[in-house]
């Protein structure tokens, strides 16, 4: 009986390019699918042992890609929710001076560009401390997460949004 090991290098060397291809046209991008593969690995790693005796080991690592798939997708839903909308941050932007307003809010749209740029809790992060108010032990609890890893966060978002001001001021 071969061992996990064994069996995921099998896998990789024959299922792997039909793979990603499969995944990459579950959702439609090429690094998504090859995020998507990788998941499926990952699965049939978790089982140990049990991984071993899967009868049909490349219909188990097509079913696991096609649940990675849907689980990517839902996450990618759930992401797309907390998504940084440009209008949303424009109410910020209002004041007498028609000028000052349009530079504002041109300055918002580039903010709101460097922050989809970050993974999802990063942005989270950011959105809830620093336009909605909340605390850090607040947006802990509420992402599942450390308030150490809200600061590192915090950190990332900040040094993130400052690098991307500074290139383009570049320009």
């Amino acid at each position: 009986m071969k061992t996990i090991n064994h069996l995921l290098a099998d896998m990789f060397r024959l299922h792997h390019r039909e793979l990603v291809r499969f995944a990459t046209h579950l959702v439609g991008n090429r690094d998504n699918g090859e995020e998507i593969a990788q998941d499926a690995y990952m699965r049939i790693a978790g089982r140990g042992a049990q991984a071993a005796a899967i009868t049909y080991p490349k219909a188990y690592l097509f079913t696991a890609a096609r649940n990675a798939a849907i689980d990517f997708t839902a996450r990618q839903r759930t992401e797309w929710s907390y998504r940084v909308d440009v209008e949303d941050l424009g109410e910020l932007a209002s004041g007498d001076n028609p000028m000052a307003t349009v530079e504002q809010r041109q300055r918002l749209a580039r903010l709101a560009i460097a922050l989809n740029e970050l993974p999802s809790k990063c942005r989270q992060t950011f959105v809830l401390n620093k336009i909605e108010g909340w605390g850090h032990q607040d947006i802990a609890r509420k992402l599942g997460i450390s308030i150490s890893m809200v600061e590192k966060h915090m950190m990332r978002a900040m040094i993130h949004c400052r690098d991307r001001f500074r290139e383009e001021e570049l320009f």
